[in-house]
């Protein structure tokens, strides 16, 4: 991704917002994907500093970058130690400190046992809004975040420039099941002059009419197994679509969904939409996300054979060939592979497609189709 789209994309997506928030980890701390100093750089980002205050070492100030502008003190024991630190590292370090969260034990508990690919619970969330409130200076935050204002982005860095692309219907899977996107990529397909519209493959019986690429992205199908399997409209309406000779990209949990079948518990399987020839099982201990590149080994609409596709993966599904035994033939995996054919991708990458032009032009140009495409998946969904 450019500087230039970096900034447009951001100031686009939080146009609606009062306050947004980027968040990462600084050079040298574990986590997977970038950095976020040149996030910083790009932006042009207040830094707000989160301490840990169960690292603070006594009669030692904290390492922090020469711009930070401000303090968030975490897991304070009482008010009374919030109250003293804030009031030392301000008179030290000059920076002001913006808010003070308490240890809070049962809360955080809880919310580590969310897994990453599922939404936080409301009430938990709300829990974590409420004891930050207690002590926190959201006008403080809110001059320090306005000392910065981002300059209004042009529109050249739009692929095609200033010009719209060709009118494009995108449906997206998005429920309980299917909820894990980049939503900035929905943002400039509006901009580019595509309709956006979601479905649920939980409770609709039909797909948006005249849709001309169908999304799915991760979640938790398997928690949803029953119900997905049991709405054959909407299985019926997949399948017409495929048919049709239109589109359809999928990820992680979307990929599973499309599957001929998925293990919602051991050596117990689920029918699925069957679009794709492989059986579908998520790990019991999913591995970190991690960037990785795959290299297309057929046709697809996202590109020629040997197009290199850049993302992450995210490996907490198994992908395995429809046919085999699945409860003994562990090392007959699909992973690593892009799944499907020209139509329909499977993809064991989260790709972004905002930041990535010539994924996101083909979304409006795909690569051109051959002639016995649709025939084989007529052929393949009988």
């Amino acid at each position: 991704m450019t500087p230039e789209a970096c900034r447009a994309l951001f100031v686009f997506g939080s146009r609606a917002a009062d306050l947004a928030v980027v968040q990462g980890p600084l050079s040298g701390q574990a986590g997977a994907g970038g950095q976020i100093e040149p996030l910083c750089e790009w932006l042009d980002l207040p830094r707000l500093i989160v301490l840990d205050a169960n690292r603070l070492e006594p009669c030692r100030l904290p390492e922090l970058p020469e711009d930070a502008v401000g303090l968030l003190l975490e897991g304070v024991r009482d008010a009374h130690e919030g109250v003293r630190l804030a009031t030392n590292l301000e008179a030290l370090l000059r920076l002001p400190v913006v808010g003070v969260l308490d240890a809070m034990p049962e809360l955080r508990a809880a919310l580590s046992r969310v897994p990453a690919d599922e939404r936080v619970p409301i009430a938990l969330l709300r829990q974590l809004g409420d004891r930050l409130m207690r002590w926190w200076r959201p006008g403080k935050i809110l001059e320090l975040a306005a000392r910065r204002p981002l300059p209004s982005p042009t529109s050249s860095w739009l692929p095609g420039g200033f010009s719209r692309q060709c009118r494009l219907t995108v449906a997206i899977a998005y429920d309980d099941a299917f909820h894990c996107y980049f939503p900035d990529t929905f943002d400039l397909l509006e901009l580019q002059g595509a309709s956006v519209i979601d479905f649920s493959p939980l409770r609709d019986e039909h797909l948006p009419p005249q849709a001309d690429v169908l999304v799915f992205g991760c979640g938790c199908p398997d928690k949803y197994a029953r119900l997905l399997s049991e709405n054959h409209c909407m299985i019926a309406a997949l399948r017409s679509h495929v048919c049709a000779g239109r589109r359809i990209y999928a990820e992680g949990g979307g990929v599973a969904y499309l599957c001929r079948e998925i293990e919602v518990r051991a050596g117990e399987f689920r029918r699925m939409a069957g679009i794709l020839p492989a059986v579908a099982r998520r790990l019991r201990e999913p591995l970190p996300a991690v960037p990785a590149e795959v290299r297309l080994a057929r046709p697809t609409w996202l590109g020629p054979v040997g197009t290199l596709l850049r993302g992450y993966t995210i490996p907490h599904w198994q992908f395995l060939p429809h046919g085999e035994n699945v409860a003994r033939e562990n090392d007959s995996t699909l992973e690593g592979t892009v799944l499907g054919d020209f139509q329909v991708v499977g993809s064991p990458l989260h790709l972004h497609f905002a930041a990535n032009p010539c994924y996101f032009k083909h979304l409006f140009h795909p690569e051109r189709n051959h002639a016995d495409d649709v025939e084989r998946a007529a052929i393949r969904l009988r």
